[in-house]
């Protein structure tokens, strides 16, 4: 199946949300395992205001610990069933009697109870026999005062008559109806030392402590054991909350993310279907397209390469036109000479004189010197032009082409000045190159400067060693090259007829062929004008030493 890159950049988002939401909900969920108790803990704390201050009243009543039962059972069960009765107590529809003076000092809002008519409901069940409370004294400083308990609904039916232990105490109800998890079943009483006095044997769990106080001393702690999880109700609840809330993020995040993903696909899509026409038009032959090229990324940059390779391509086929039309051009001049001196002979007009036949045969080997060039430029372009590297001393076949070319120089009346220059035997002008093909170059940069250097003129060539390249310096005098026509210099059949008139030969390939020979040596050919008032050939090659 196909997909579009909009599909792609959607699925991409979304699957990069859901990955993050994953995690998210897994983090939180571990985060919430492990701290969430410690939360539900602080608020069991809070819960435990009343019978903190009923404990502190009954103990500055006897001003000790003895008030508590001493039988282990009734240890275990004596929070529970204080616990209880404060819940009885405070579920009465009638003011506070005597048995809970402390309960009464403390909450004003009981003393101020006006008992009402009892509605038709169900019985209430006795209260379990307690330990009688002391009276309340004024020695309880501890002024620390947290909201009570919301009234809670009605106590279990069904009470035993007899103190019970403490997994048969029923559990205390919370504010939303619904019971805190064995809450009664979790408290300890300590003293001030740390040791056991009431409630659930110590143990090593996690645990919070709330302290007791008489006259501003710390005589003890209600110490409440952490609840387990995830069995908490609070901890599923807050969980499911929150999971309900991130469910609908989830679905808020998959509209946006599909409407970020079309607006992606939207700015990414435009710039890549206009790339893809253009490439059809390059393809259909379509050479003079171009793309705007205005944004600063990535797109941007690929448009501007487009637009350089169709510059380029257009280049390269105008190139090939004039390469096809120069190229028939020059193939029919030769045989169209050979074809009239044929022609003439067959006709009678002209006899097969000696003189005739050598017209004829300079026409076939200009022919043929054109085919060879030819087919050495065309090797050179597709990489196939052998060459054998070795070691050569360059100032010795420049001044071996120099010396065979020197009769046709004095014929042409041209004066030669050969200079090297810092060559000596321990710094010779050494090249890795093919011997031939560097001759080759140096047989045709004689002959382009005998063509087309006036009679009476200058030709100097330096040789230059450096230290880490060879220079090789060429310059002709007059006619000049006009600045306009020096950076074609190179290029297949182009020459200055205007400016270089040659009184014959010359197909404009020589040049082009030297420069491929010399890229293929790793050197560089520069053209420019000469001091001498013609054209400066500069030829560098780099050297290993």
């Amino acid at each position: 199946m196909k997909l579009s890159i909009g599909w792609r950049l959607f699925f991409a988002v979304l699957l990069s949300l859901i990955t993050i939401v994953t995690v998210a909900l897994f983090l939180m969920r571990e985060k919430v395992s492990s701290s969430f108790a410690d939360y539900a803990l602080k608020i069991e704390l809070d819960r435990l205001q009343e019978v903190s201050v009923a404990i502190q009243a009954q103990y500055a009543a006897q001003g000790d610990w003895t008030f508590l039962p001493k039988e282990p059972k009734q240890k275990q069960a004596w929070i529970n069933l204080e616990l209880l009765r404060l819940y009885q107590a405070k579920s009465r529809p009638m003011v506070e009697d005597a048995s809970t003076p402390a309960q009464a000092a403390h909450s004003p809002k009981l003393m101020r109870r006006i008992e009402k008519p009892a509605k038709a409901a169900a019985p209430v069940a006795p209260a379990l026999p307690a330990l009688p409370a002391a009276p309340v004294t004024s020695t309880v400083t501890h002024t620390q005062v947290l909201p009570p308990l919301p009234p809670p609904p009605p106590p279990p039916v069904e009470v035993p008559p007899e103190p019970p232990g403490i997994d048969a105490i029923p559990a205390i109800p919370s504010e939303n109806g619904s019971e805190l998890q064995n809450l009664n079943s979790r408290i300890s009483l300590i003293d001030a030392k740390q040791n056991y006095l009431a409630g659930r044997a110590l143990d090593s769990t996690a645990h919070g402590v709330r302290p007791l106080f008489h006259d501003a001393n710390l005589i003890g702690y209600l110490r409440v054991q952490k609840s387990s999880l995830p069995s908490d109700d609070m901890s599923k609840d807050f969980l499911q909350e929150q999971a309900d809330t991130i469910t609908l993020i989830v679905l808020i995040s998959i509209g946006l993310s599909g409407l970020a993903a079309l607006l992606l696909a939207l700015h990414f899509r435009r710039p890549i279907h206009r790339l893809v026409d253009g490439a059809r038009r390059l393809a259909d032959g379509h050479f003079d397209t171009r793309l705007q090229a205005t944004r600063s990324d990535e797109l941007g940059e690929l448009a501007k390469s487009f637009n350089q390779l169709a510059e380029k391509l257009a280049l390269a086929e105008q190139s090939r036109r004039q390469w096809v039309a120069d190229t028939s051009h020059e193939l029919r001049t030769p045989i169209s000479v050979l074809r009239a001196q044929l022609e003439a002979i067959q006709d009678g007009i002209r006899s097969a004189s000696p003189e005739n036949i050598a017209l004829m045969l300079r026409q076939v080997l200009s022919l043929n010197k054109l085919i060879d060039e030819l087919y050495a430029l065309a090797k050179a372009d597709i990489g196939t032009l052998d060459y054998q590297m070795q070691n050569l001393d360059l100032a010795q076949l420049l001044q071996e082409e120099a010396h065979n070319f020197q009769e046709k120089i004095d014929a042409a009346q041209l004066r030669l000045t050969l200079e090297l220059i810092a060559v000596t035997t321990e710094q010779k002008t050494t090249i890795f190159a093919d011997g031939e093909r560097i001759r080759q170059v140096l047989h045709n940069l004689f002959e382009n400067s005998l063509r087309y250097t006036d009679t009476g003129g200058h030709l100097q060539i330096r040789l230059q060693r450096t230290p880490h390249q060879v220079i090789l310096q060429w310059d002709d005098s007059a006619p000049s090259v006009p600045s306009a026509a020096l950076p074609r210099m190179g290029e297949r059949f182009f020459r200055v007829d205007h400016s270089r008139n040659r009184s014959y030969g010359g197909s404009g390939l020589g040049l082009a062929l030297c420069r491929r020979i010399l890229e293929a040596h790793q050197a560089n050919i520069e053209f420019a004008a000469s001091a001498l008032g013609g054209l400066s050939i500069t030829i560098v090659f780099d050297t290993k030493s």
